[in-house]
């Protein structure tokens, strides 16, 4: 099923930074490849990389903003960007991220993989710098600057050796940056199909072609998307823009002889029944590992629902000084009422680590009507309100397994009827322009209640 998504990319790539990896070996396997550390991301891209572990259940996104001093704040939560993936990436799109949902800042960006003994991976890229503000500020100046005081010419280019392109095909992405690929170079304008456009230079690998278009504009565009006339045979080596220069920002002195505490969680127990819509109690250890006395702190508990990524509660308490090789547990309430009969994840942080644990809600008094067992595979209808269906763009059939016959554009979620097997996915059926419409488990961005078959 294809997925039709338009989307506005503009990235600018600063310079050095490193990638912190805390997966165990598994780099090779988990790994974000785009945006690289230092980098500034405004609006809406893609995260690139792979993630493709053994036995991996489950992957997702998330972030945390950083301290003025870039480094990880001790028992911050990290936020789930995306919900969890069942699929595995390789050298591929990981998720779709539109930087307006966060406030400006620096923030660390961790790709997490589950498998199915429980093993967690991480692979985090830091810092990544969201500046939504100068965005709007460049991306004011560049319209400005592409605005053309007349309407290009569509006519052929004059009779002389200077070198021009014009459009194989489709308008032509005209593209600003310091890194110059199809995959990172923001576009600034387009150039219309019968347009023509001088060319002012290449780039070293001679694959992009700077372009001056006839309202001013300069750009790169690809050398395979034009056609070329006059001569080209001598044309400069043109070197990109400078990238725009980071913000200078002051680092804070830490006061002497203050030392941050070292205590760290390394084990955390679902104590009783996890019932849904009832408290019960998380216990969380911190040991202090280290040969000095562990300052008191405190540390953050989080329920996601493994399935969608949603986080169902976040909860915190304190602890106090710890003496070395020493441990200190604490409890924290917690209440859940969604979710029920699916697995859960606790996450645990504390001074820049994390302990996780899962579980299984209990139903409990939540919906006191549940389904009968029914054999897997087999399919069935649901109750009102048992099972929603997330969806972001689909194509829909009238039947199970048909021709496409309907174009679901309207994000949001859409409450099941009933889901049968066929063709080796689940085919789930929605009311949708007062008609049935079937759509493929595929084509479900995320499933609230208990949607399986």
């Amino acid at each position: 099923m294809k997925r039709l998504l338009i989307l506005l990319v503009l990235v600018f790539v600063l310079t050095g930074g490193s990638i912190f990896a805390q997966d165990s070996g598994q780099t090779d396997t988990l790994v974000i490849t785009w945006p690289p550390p230092v980098t500034e991301v405004w609006s809406v891209g893609d995260v690139l990389g792979t993630a493709n572990i053994p036995n991996m259940v489950y992957h997702y996104l998330e972030y945390v903003p950083l301290n003025d001093d870039l480094s990880i704040p001790e028992n911050a939560p990290w936020l789930p960007a995306t919900v969890a993936n069942r699929e595995a990436v390789v050298d591929g799109v990981l998720a779709t991220l539109d930087t307006k949902t966060v406030a400006d800042g620096l923030y660390a960006l961790r790709l997490t993989a589950s498998t199915v003994d429980g093993q967690v991976y991480h692979y985090t890229v830091s810092p990544i710098r969201v500046d939504n503000a100068r965005f709007q500020a460049v991306e004011a100046r560049l319209r400005a600057e592409g605005a053309p005081a007349a309407p290009e010419a569509t006519v052929a280019p004059p009779a002389d050796n200077t070198p021009r392109v014009v459009p194989s095909g489709t308008a032509v992405n005209v593209r600003r940056c310091d890194l110059v690929d199809n995959d990172r170079c923001p576009v600034i304008v387009q150039l219309p199909p019968g347009n023509f456009a001088e060319i002012t230079g290449r780039n070293p690998s001679n694959t992009f072609y700077q372009v001056r278009l006839a309202s001013g504009v300069s750009g790169w565009a690809s050398r395979t998307v034009v056609i070329e006339s006059g001569d080209v045979s001598t044309l400069p080596v043109a070197n990109p823009p400078a990238p725009l220069p980071a913000p200078i920002r002051v680092q804070p002195i830490a006061p002497i002889g203050v030392v941050g505490s070292s205590a760290i969680p390394n084990g955390i127990a679902v104590q009783g029944n996890a019932v849904c819509n009832q408290t019960f109690n998380v216990q969380i250890n911190l040991a202090n590992t280290s040969g000095n006395v562990a300052q008191a702190g405190s540390v953050t508990l989080q329920d996601v629902n493994v399935g969608t990524g949603t986080i169902t509660f976040t909860g915190s308490a304190n602890y106090p000084a710890i003496n070395p090789g020493g441990n200190f547990v604490v409890a924290i309430p917690v209440t859940t009422s969604t979710y029920y009969n699916e697995q859960h994840e606790l996450r645990a942080y504390s001074n820049g680590q994390q302990v996780t644990t899962r579980y299984t809600l209990g139903q409990g008094n939540c919906n006191p009507a549940p389904q009968p067992a029914r054999p897997a595979g087999t399919g069935r209808s649901f109750a009102p309100g048992e099972c929603t269906l997330v969806i972001n763009t689909a194509e829909l059939s009238a039947t199970i397994d048909g021709e496409v016959t309907f174009l679901l554009q309207d994000a949001g979620n859409y409450p099941a009827l009933q889901v049968q097997p066929a063709g080796g996915v689940n085919w789930y059926e929605i009311s949708f322009a007062d008609a049935p419409a079937w759509l493929p488990s595929p084509n479900v961005a995320a499933y609230q209640g208990n949607c399986n078959p």
